[in-house]
């Protein structure tokens, strides 16, 4: 961390302890709960009860009483099972609920009579009280005896977030391929979670991995290098977080709280376990392997033999007391080992290979074959939690997540090019929780550590890429990626003033980047089949080598703050009014002075609509932060009936997140680590526009490339890239209106949402003049200045989304025996422009729009529970989609700009004909055996995974011209998941 950062942050520190003792601090919702509701007696409000709540887990008391008109609000609640009780005028009301992390929850309660309970499920009507197990909120009476019911689970139904809560019951007993529990926000709405083999994440409406954000007690994963939104999912096989510490999450699809930063799309919230007063424990171990996996259908088709495949993950957790009720411990481990062999299998066409074998003097047959990709992740987690009075909490927590992973080859990629791809993720947390009257104030400052770092096998062998067949040789590239962030935020909740919860909280993180990318150290060649172009795989068209090596550091301080106020109007209309500012003292690179002659090959371009050379020239001061990231958010739910069967709910906000440090330190890392782009041919002439040098054997190797450039200096310059001074970040604008309604068991929502994305940020040639000249450059004046090309830096990808979520839900419990939850998606989500390079087009408005990469108009998600006899228990989480769009670039008018067409394509419905093109069916027979009494269980399960082997394609054809068809849509050449595989679990908990 730089002195001047360090001095941000510890002045910042010094406020926020200030502010926390004079204020005293803050149970943010992004790991606690709320419990509100009316006490009533005879239906008259009853003001001064006392309402109490005590911890099952550790006895810890929170206190308040009902203000004039009988309401009460308690924040700040772990989730977890409480003790609920209401003492007014000699009547006292008792009863065991459960709140779920980020809840608002309501439970009104009226002194009287008692009456029987209702059916299983259904929200009680006045005068009703709850049946056991299950509750919705609503009303419940008593008599003025004691009265006590146990094990209700409270619904939240008076919110206006779009969200779904995910319990330890579905973690622990749903099927899944591997313990990751992000797979599980498939279970909302809008979500998609790729369960891809070598890279896994969510990702929700139209906007990219990168804008979604996960919390671990507060402390957020995002990922500010790259793409992949969260630290060490880029990628990976590797899981976020171990399975075994996670309580239970929360997914936020739309409509979140102003609490909630650096995110456009969806936001995972997750708490861990903690200690508690009886001593608890975990082992498991599961297993799967070639032996009990189908072979695939691509092997089948190809005719490879059945790669190696085993797959084993284990571990084991302990908490408990060392001072009953007062200090408590949680500790875990998980191991994830994975051998799993990718075919190489070249795609390319009996002439190009015969060409290949021609002119390379190799055997195809050397490449191909089955390779062993092994993977190894280690998860550490432990937790202290300090309890001294009922006031104070403290949490002491650290993780550690290491992996290592050699992929990378498989299909056209042979296994020499592969890379051990490194992760780890260090993740520091202190928290001090105080609660006073009417207040609860929240310190948080935690510490996350991210070091990427993939690393070539072969860093001493050059790369041959002969299109369409083989790449071979070394991986072009090593690199060594730091993120340092030093977070603190306090938040405050306030509930003193009657129909209002009023939250205020500010936040400062500090965050440290090293980027030390050693690109291209042996030359990379390309070699083309291009009959327009006489290219052929003679020599190679283009060769790219690194020309330098260099260190960047950089230091980003964050500062956001936000007010929101939960008003209830009535006792049915309640008001969530909140606004968001966010700021950020370094987001583009601000201290960069442009070189005078990068500023010279700018000015030589002339200003068009999307272009103004003076915008991508920095003197090192007039670059200025972006201070417009004002997010007003707005919601509603209003009880229709008051009686929590019918409820209206919606909202509106703005969204900012922030752009990954890769995009723009790009400047200062392509200078002093350049690449030379060397283009060759038969005769010399220039190729599309660009200017080539005659092939020459002698430049296929790095001396023979670097001698070139001394003796030609306009052959191997760099590309220039640029960065938009006053660059703006990502932005989504939501709004959602939908309904929730009480079907007797079951509970149902409808909602609809649109979501609208801008300042998405991409690269563009800036030496088009003139609108384009062919398919890429004007590129004299640049060359002048000693460089090949100019990128710059531009914030025009937009995104819109509309969809339909609709779900329908009966929570397993142990009274019924079975659960089911269904989840629907129907959506459309386009985008303009390209990814991270939009080059085909003049700028991303030239592409016109068009379907997202994974848009899929229809998904259903369903899980459900059943209890079987003799202790076995069945349950399933499949999902059946209709299919994710790839992007397709159709050149069957020319490559020039303006002549190309943007489109994309959905898979072949062939899952169940006609109707889905994605479906994968899990299934888990489990049987739990109790060992010495009721304390002890052993879980015996076999999961079924992709129980019909269904194919899932990915990896489809996306580029055709008059020259080169399209290949079917309907067949892939790689698959998204697994084929059927069979697993087996057994567990052990106390």
């Amino acid at each position: 961390m730089n002195h001047r950062a360090f001095r941000i942050l510890l002045g910042s520190a010094t406020a926020l302890a200030s502010t926390a003792v004079l204020v005293a601090p803050a149970a943010a919702q992004t790991t606690t709960a709320s419990l509100r509701g009316i006490v009533r007696s005879g239906g008259a409000p009853v003001g001064g009860a006392t309402v109490t709540v005590v911890a099952q887990a550790t006895n810890r008391t929170q206190t308040t009483t009902t203000a004039a008109n009988g309401a009460y609000v308690l924040n700040g609640l772990r989730p977890g099972s409480y003790t609920l009780t209401v003492e007014a005028n000699g009547q006292r009301f008792e009863r065991v609920v459960t709140v779920a992390i980020g809840q608002s929850a309501t439970f009104d309660v009226a002194l009287g009579a008692a009456v029987p309970a209702p059916a299983e499920g259904a929200a009680p009507a006045p005068g009703e009280a709850p049946a056991e197990g299950e509750v919705v909120g609503g009303t419940t009476e008593s008599s003025g005896e004691d009265i006590v019911v146990t094990g209700s689970a409270l619904r939240e139904v008076k919110t206006s977030e779009v969200a779904t809560n995910v319990s330890q019951a579905q973690i622990r007993i749903l099927p899944q391929t591997d313990r990751n529990f992000l797979s599980f926000a498939a279970l909302a709405p809008g979500v998609r979670y790729v369960d891809s083999e070598t890279d896994k994440g969510f990702r929700s409406g139209a906007s990219t991995a990168s804008q979604v954000n996960v919390f671990i007690d507060g402390v957020s994963l995002k990922n500010k290098l790259r793409e992949g939104g969260v630290a060490g999912q880029q990628n990976s096989r590797g899981n976020p977080f171990g399975q075994l510490a996670v309580q239970e999450f929360r997914v936020l699809t739309q409509n979140y709280k102003a609490e909630y930063e650096q995110a456009g799309s969806a936001i995972i919230t997750s708490v861990t376990k903690s200690g508690t007063n009886e001593f608890h424990g975990e082992a498991f171990g599961q297993y799967t392997d070639k032996s009990l996996t189908q072979k695939s259908y691509l092997d089948v088709r190809n005719g490879n033999p059945e790669p190696a495949f085993e797959r084993k993950q284990y571990g084991v957790s302990l908490g408990g007391p060392i001072i009953k009720d007062r200090l408590f411990f949680f500790l875990a481990y998980e191991g994830n080992d994975q051998d799993r062999a990718f075919n190489v299998d070249s795609t390319g066409s009996a002439a190009a290979i015969q060409e290949f074998e021609q002119f390379s003097g190799r055997r195809l047959s050397e490449f191909e074959g089955a390779f062993v990709s092994p993977f190894r992740g280690d998860f550490y987690f432990g937790k202290l939690t300090l309890t001294p009075d009922d006031n104070q909490t403290f949490d002491l927590s650290f993780s550690r997540r290491q992996e290592t992973d050699i992929q990378g080859f498989g299909g056209n990629t042979a296994y020499s090019y592969a890379e051990n791809k490194r992760n780890k993720v260090d993740t520091y947390l202190f928290k001090w929780t105080y609660n006073g009257e009417n207040f609860i104030n929240e310190f948080n400052a935690n510490y996350l550590n991210y070091e990427f770092n993939p690393s070539s096998l072969n860093p001493d062998l050059p790369a041959f890429d002969y299109d369409s067949v083989i790449l071979f040789g070394g991986k072009d590239s090593t690199r060594r990626e730091l993120q340092s962030g030093y977070t603190i935020r306090n938040d405050t909740t306030f509930s003193g003033l009657e129909n209002h919860v009023f939250k205020w909280g500010v936040r400062v993180e500090v965050t440290d980047i090293s980027f030390d990318n050693q690109a291209y150290i042996q030359p990379r060649y390309t070699f083309r089949r291009e009959a327009q172009n006489n290219l052929n795989f003679s020599f190679p068209a283009e060769a790219r080598l690194g020309l330098g090596s260099g260190l960047v550091l950089g230091s980003n301080t964050q500062f956001g703050v936000y007010a929101q106020d939960d008003w209830d109007v009535t006792d049915r209309l309640q008001l969530n009014l909140g606004v968001r500012w966010d700021y950020e003292t370094n987001a583009v690179n601000n201290n960069y002075v442009t070189p005078a002659n990068a500023a010279a090959a700018l000015r030589a371009y002339p200003k068009t609509d999307y272009f103004d050379p003076e915008n991508y020239i920095s003197t090192g001061n007039n670059r200025k932060p972006f201070t417009g990231a004002i997010a007003p958010r707005l919601g509603f739910s209003w009880d229709i009936n008051g009686d929590e069967s019918t409820v209206i709910f919606g909202g509106a906000g703005r969204y900012y997140d922030r752009n990954n440090f890769n995009n723009t330190v790009d400047e200062l890392s392509r200078r002093i680590n350049p690449i030379g782009v060397f283009r060759f041919s038969a005769d010399g002439a220039p190729r599309s526009g660009l200017p080539t040098t005659r092939w020459d054997p002698a430049y296929l190797t790095r001396d023979g490339l670097l001698t070139l450039l001394n003796t030609n200096p306009e052959t191997g310059l760099p590309e220039l890239f640029a960065v938009k001074n006053d660059a703006k970040p990502p932005v989504n604008d939501q709004i959602s209106l939908g309904v929730r309604q009480r079907i007797g068991i079951f509970r149902a929502s409808l909602s609809a949402s649109y979501q609208r994305g801008r300042n998405g940020y991409t690269n563009l040639f800036a030496t088009r003049q003139n609108n384009g000249l062919g398919n890429c450059c004007n590129t004299d004046a640049a060359r002048a200045n000693g460089y090949s090309n100019i990128l710059i830096g531009y914030d025009g990808l937009d995104t819109r989304y509309k969809a339909l979520f609709f779900t329908l839900d009966k929570d397993y419990t142990k009274t019924s025996g079975w659960g089911v939850n269904i989840a629907y998606t129907f959506g459309k989500a386009e985008q303009n422009g390209g990814d991270l390079f939009s080059l085909d087009g003049l700028t991303p408005d030239a592409y016109g729009w068009r379907p997202t990469r994974g848009d899929e108009r229809h998904r259903i998600t369903f899980s459900g529970i059943a209890d079987l006899p003799a202790g076995f228990q069945l349950s399933t989480l499949s999902t059946f989609g209709s299919g994710a769009a790839y992007q397709v670039t159709d050149a069957t008018n020319g490559f020039d700009t303006g002549a190309l067409r943007f489109t994309a394509a959905y898979p072949e419905k062939n899952c169940i004909k006609g109707v889905f093109a994605f479906c994968e069916v899990n299934l888990t027979l489990a049987n739990k055996l109790k060992l010495f009494g009721d304390k002890h269980e052993l879980e015996v399960a076999v999961d079924l995974l992709n129980a019909f082997n269904n194919k899932n394609f990915s990896g489809f054809d996306e580029f055709f011209s008059a020259t080169d068809p399209l290949d079917p849509a309907g067949i892939g050449n790689a698959l998204l998941t697994l084929p059927r595989r069979v697993q087996f679990r057994v567990g052990y908990r106390f």
